[in-house]
C-alpha cells in the first residue's frame, strides 16, 4: 500500500497503519533553504520540490499546496503584504463596496494559477503514489480574509446580522467551488479547507451563518474528492443552549477534521464517532519550544497516537502547522514523531 492509498484508506476505517501526515508549510521551505514568501509561495516548482524533499526526508504520506489564506482574497482584489513572515493582507475590502465588485476570473489571477499549477506538477511527478492535498479557504475564513475578522464580527451588532453575513458568504461560494474544481481537475486527491477563525465566533454564529454554506461547499467538492476541514483553536465549546461546536463541525460531513491541540481527542472521537476521520492534534507548543525535554515530546506524541488510534479513522498530525524554528529542533521532533508512528501506528 503506497502513501496515497494509506491516507485515503484511513478516511474509510482502519488502515494497515496510521498515516503520518503532519501539516508542513514553512518547514518545507526551511529544509530546502528557500525564501518562504518570495520563492516558496510564488513559484510552483519551488513549492513542489520543497514539499517532495520534506516528504521524502521524514516519510510523510501526503504533500500539500497550502501556503497562506489569501489566494482567493487576492483574486477579489485584496493586495498582499510580502514583508511579514507569511503573506497577509495589506488592507481589506470595504464591506459596503463588495456588491459592486465583479466576481474574479480565476484563470487570470497569478496566485490562483500558481496553486493550480503546483497541484498539476505534483500530479505529474508523484500522482498515484503520494496523496496530493489541494487547498481553499472555508466560507467564514474567506470573508474574514476579504474584510477582516473584526469587521465581520461588527456586523453582529445589527439586528439582521445573520442575513448580512450570509449575503457575503453566498457571494464568495461560487468562486470557492471553482477554485476547488480547478485543483481537482489538476490532480488533487483531497481538498483542504482552512477555517482558522471559527473558534472565535462560537457555536451560535457558526450554526446560524456558516454551517449551511460550509455543508454546500463540502458536498460539492466531495462529489469528486474528500474534504479535509482544517479548524484552528478550541472548537470543543458547548454553549448554554447546548450547541456543541464539535458536533456542528462534524455535521459538515467533511471526510477529515483537522483538530487543534486544545481539543480533547478522546472526547472528540466519542462525539464524532464514525462520521469523520480525525487528523491531529499533538501540541505545537510542546514540539516548537526548546524548554521541553525530549521525554516530554515523546510523551505528547505517544499520548496523541494512543488516543487517536482506536477504531481507525485517524491520521497523525500536529494541532496546526509544524513549527519550523529552530530548524534543528523541528527536525529532531518530527523525526521522533515518525519513529513513534513506526512503533505504535500499526493495527
Amino acid at each position: 500500500m503506497n502513501s496515497r492509498e494509506l491516507t485515503l484508506s484511513a478516511i474509510k476505517g482502519i488502515p494497515e497503519k496510521i498515516p503520518f501526515n503532519p501539516f508542513i508549510m514553512h518547514m518545507a521551505a526551511s529544509l530546502a533553504k528557500v525564501d518562504y514568501n518570495h520563492e516558496y509561495c510564488q513559484k510552483p516548482d519551488v513549492l513542489v520540490d520543497s514539499q517532495n524533499k520534506c516528504a521524502e526526508f521524514f516519510g510523510i504520506d501526503h504533500v500539500n499546496v497550502s501556503t497562506d489564506a489569501y489566494r482567493e482574497a487576492n483574486a477579489w482584489g485584496v493586495e498582499i503584504d510580502w514583508e511579514s513572515h507569511t503573506p497577509v493582507a495589506k488592507s481589506y475590502i470595504m464591506i459596503e463596496e463588495f456588491e459592486s465588485i465583479e466576481p474574479p476570473p480565476l484563470l487570470e489571477n497569478q496566485r490562483i494559477m500558481n496553486r493550480v499549477n503546483a497541484v498539476k506538477k505534483f500530479s505529474e511527478k508523484i500522482g498515484g503514489n503520494q496523496c496530493i492535498v489541494g487547498w481553499i479557504e472555508a466560507p467564514f475564513a474567506e470573508i474574514c480574509c476579504l474584510f477582516g475578522l473584526v469587521n465581520v464580527l461588527l456586523l453582529c451588532k445589527n439586528p439582521d446580522w445573520v442575513d448580512r453575513i450570509k449575503v457575503l458568504i453566498n457571494r464568495v461560494l461560487p468562486v470557492q467551488k471553482e477554485f476547488a474544481e480547478l485543483q481537482i481537475e489538476a490532480g488533487a486527491d483531497i481538498i483542504g479547507a482552512g477555517d482558522s477563525a471559527i473558534s472565535q465566533i462560537g457555536p451560535l454564529r457558526f450554526e446560524k451563518c456558516c454551517l449551511d454554506a460550509t455543508k454546500e461547499l463540502f458536498n460539492f467538492i466531495q462529489k469528486d474528492v474528500p474534504v479535509l476541514y482544517h479548524i484552528c483553536g478550541d472548537n470543543s465549546v458547548v454553549d448554554k443552549e447546548g450547541r456543541d461546536m464539535l458536533k456542528l463541525v462534524s455535521s459538515t460531513n467533511a471526510a477529515i477534521l483537522d483538530l487543534d491541540y486544545q481539543v480533547n481527542l478522546k472526547i472528540a472521537k466519542e462525539k464524532i464517532g464514525n462520521n469523520n476521520c480525525i487528523r491531529g492534534n499533538t501540541n505545537t507548543q510542546i514540539l516548537g519550544s526548546t524548554k521541553y525535554p525530549v521525554s516530554r515530546v515523546i510523551e505528547e506524541i505517544t499520548t496523541t497516537i494512543e488516543l487517536g488510534k482506536p477504531g481507525g479513522r485517524y491520521m497523525f498530525s500536529l494541532g496546526c502547522e509544524v513549527p519550523w524554528e529552530p530548524l534543528n529542533l523541528a527536525i529532531r521532533n518530527l523525526s521522533i514523531a515518525k519513529a513513534i508512528i513506526e512503533k505504535l501506528g500499526y493495527y
